[in-house]
């Protein structure tokens, strides 16, 4: 196994113990390279940006990653309609299975990683295209 295999499958474990010890960020080298994790203070938070003011023109919504690990597909194709909530992916960290979900009402963008990829913390998955 790779260096970066080994990590994924220790991955469930070394996150429960940054959190169980409230450590935020932790940098993991060897002859190889280095791989830096960080976590946000509560691991169920999804940041939301709320503008002060409406926005000129519409925008796509960015969908991120709920937690670092390996991209799943859900089975969804870019230009499906979804809605708020709807589970459009999923993020696996061991045996742990974490929903992705669609943060706006629009039509799906392409998915910017591939199956089975390696993502982190908030990493932008899909982007969301407004109705209209």
């Amino acid at each position: 196994m790779t260096f970066l295999e080994d990590l994924l499958n220790d991955l469930p474990e070394l996150v429960g113990r940054m959190r169980h010890h409230d450590v935020r960020h932790v940098s993991l080298k060897n002859g190889t390279g280095t791989l830096a994790l960080t976590l946000s203070a509560n691991p169920g938070q999804m940041f939301h940006a709320h503008p002060v003011s409406a926005p000129a023109k519409v925008e796509d919504t960015r969908v991120p990653s709920p937690e670092m690990g390996m991209f799943r597909s859900n089975g969804l194709s870019e230009g499906q309609a979804v809605r708020t909530g709807e589970i459009v992916g999923f993020v696996e960290t061991g045996a742990l299975r974490f929903p992705v979900t669609a943060t706006e009402d629009g039509t799906l963008g392409r998915a910017l990683v591939g199956d089975g990829s390696v993502v982190g913390y908030h990493d932008v998955l899909f982007r969301i295209h407004p109705n209209g």
